[in-house]
């Protein structure tokens, strides 16, 4: 009997239990309905005094977030009118009267207007205009009554016009097909899009279709999409990039703000860039983002990282490590030069770094096996692409680990012949500053379902690529370097900042490299022993320019100092 009476127990607690979560989900959705979603119906409702409309736009947002938590759309949709005229009832004998009273609220074409009252008398339908204001269209009906016609409308737009377009991307057509082609409107492209809000007319249909998509598994919910993205960053940062691109006639320049820890990133862009509330209007050269769908060969900023594999494989201790350099060395059949072509006689690491030595650079990768090399290159994340939220990264170039040429290690181990993407770069940049550790970046934090429910999205899972040591020791140098630049700077003097030049060479596509173009890259992280921000700049064929010391230092020097007083970051010595 008591065993009879545990049963029915335990299935009145099953049943309660069950009760319980569907009322959760009841609830949830009735919030959503009314509350998160009422302006849908109100709109719906609205749309009843005007022509329905063949499509009735809708998709989740994409924001970006200041530093106080507050929210500012990226990405949104706006509402607002379709025009259309029907010629076959059109008065034709007020057509020039009703014509001007339009174009004193909307521009449209005379001569299209014309010729199709004129010449196509048997149609029944005319677009005149579209994305019209919702006050310009009330305005427009009580002026010419009957003569046109509303057709309710959304569209998405870019509050922020233009700002981070290559992240954000746009919408457009393919075939009939109109969803996300670049940016994170593509890659979120599921999460972002909405079914047709009328397909579930009834209240109950629409209430228990939230319900059923909340427990589903396998279906990519609806929803909304938080970003890292800080638009006060985002905007100064754009601003520095566009500068150094007028300033120097640069054929591109590229930049990223990430945290080396999280690997969030704060602020990402590129000039030559575009507006994707008038995408139409530019190449479609401009819509790819060089910088996770173009790889280039980085040069110099890839020294630390050599130096680094080089003290964590204990091929060299940078307390007595040495050489002898006479401002060129031989391997196999070619000559490696120093960047002026001058010896420095015995110089330490520290010394190669501060100099970006290439013959110094080559000393220290024969120390390393070929075998280390290739391990620590795949644990920097330099033969692999980063995984990032974004459309169409591309693959690092780095075939030549396979050789077993010596001229190809010496050439990598001052960045030459090997080509990634600023996004990888930037990524295996952070480990020096991250305690060893390879961050994941990413855009997105978080996303909000539709059904109520949220995803919070968590990287905390990173490989251990140089130990912390190493991660400390590679950091001491660089502050050394960066203060050598800034020795008669002191902008910066209460900040410990890490930070490496880069000047490469740019391959020519018929072979050999260009002897006039040169690839200009920095990076720095800070504040150095614990950093929360790594900053990587690049710019490309920089015009009467010869050395990235003199394009891209200031513009990091100011980001930095940004930084440092939108965050309110205290000095650390």
């Amino acid at each position: 009997m008591k065993n009879e009476n545990k049963k029915f127990t335990l299935r009145l607690h099953v049943l309660f239990g069950f009760m319980l979560l569907t009322a959760v989900f009841l609830i949830a959705n009735l919030f959503r309905l009314q509350i998160r979603d009422g302006y849908l119906y109100r709109e719906q409702a609205d749309d009843q005094y005007i022509v329905s409309s063949r499509t009735f736009f809708e998709r989740g947002s994409i924001f970006f977030v200041q530093k106080d938590g507050t929210r500012m759309t990226a990405a949104g949709n706006h509402s607002g009118y379709k025009v259309s005229i029907n010629p076959s009832t059109f008065p034709t004998e007020r057509a020039e009267e009703i014509y001007n009273k339009i174009t004193s609220i909307i521009p449209v074409d005379r001569d299209k207007f014309f010729n199709v009252l004129n010449n196509q008398k048997t149609r029944t339908y005319y677009e005149i205009a579209t994305r019209v204001e919702k006050e310009d269209g009330a305005e427009l009906k009580s002026l010419v009554g009957s003569a046109v016609d509303l057709h309710a409308e959304k569209w998405r737009t870019y509050p922020l016009n233009g700002l981070a377009a290559h992240l954000l991307g746009f919408l457009a057509f393919k075939d009939d097909d109109y969803a996300g082609r670049y940016g994170l409107e593509r890659y979120y492209e599921n999460t972002l899009k909405r079914e047709d809000p009328r397909l579930y007319a009834n209240f109950f249909a629409r209430l228990f279709h939230g319900i059923q998509s909340g427990i589903s598994s396998g279906v990519e919910l609806e929803g909304d999409i938080v970003t890292t993205i800080d638009p006060q960053i985002q905007i100064f940062f754009e601003n520095e990039l566009k500068k150094i691109q007028e300033t120097w006639s640069s054929q591109s320049v590229g930049g990223i703000i990430m945290n080396p820890k999280t690997g969030e990133i704060y602020a990402m862009g590129s000039y030559p860039s575009f507006n994707n509330n008038t995408f139409e209007k530019s190449s479609l050269e401009v819509f790819q983002n060089p910088l996770v769908e173009k790889v280039y060969e980085m040069g110099s900023i890839m020294k630390p990282i050599i130096v680094s594999v080089g003290i964590d494989s204990g091929s060299i201790n940078p307390q007595t490590f040495s050489y002898n350099d006479t401002g060129s060395v031989q391997v196999g059949p070619s000559t490696i030069k120093n960047y002026d072509g001058r010896g420095r006689g015995v110089v330490d690491v520290q010394e190669i770094l501060n100099q970006s030595l290439n013959t110094g650079m080559v000393a220290i990768s024969k120390k390393i096996s070929k075998q280390n090399f290739r391990d620590y290159f795949e644990k920097f994340g330099l033969t692999s692409k980063t995984g990032i939220d974004l459309p169409n990264e591309v693959t690092p170039l780095s075939s030549n680990l396979k050789s077993n040429r010596d001229i190809e290690f010496a050439n990598m181990s001052f960045g030459q012949g090997i080509a990634l993407s600023p996004m990888a770069m930037a990524r295996s940049l952070s480990v020096l500053a991250n305690q060893g550790k390879l961050p994941q970046p990413h855009l997105v934090k978080k996303i909000e379902y539709s059904n109520g429910l949220s995803k919070t999205f968590n990287y905390s899972d990173q490989p251990q690529v140089i130990s912390p040591e190493t991660s400390g020791e590679i950091s001491r140098l660089l502050v050394n370097v960066f203060d050598a630049y800034t020795s008669n700077d002191d902008r910066l003097a209460k900040y410990r900042v890490a930070g490496k030049t880069g000047t490469a060479q740019v391959a020519n596509p018929a072979g050999g490299y260009y002897q006039d173009r040169n690839l200009h890259s920095f990076f720095g992280y800070f504040p150095a022993y614990d950093p929360e921000f790594i900053v990587f700049l690049y710019t490309e064929y920089p015009k009467n320019i010869k050395y990235a010391s003199q394009t891209l230092i200031d513009p990091f020097k100011k980001t930095v100092d940004y930084l440092i007083n939108y965050y309110d970051i205290p000095p650390d010595r």
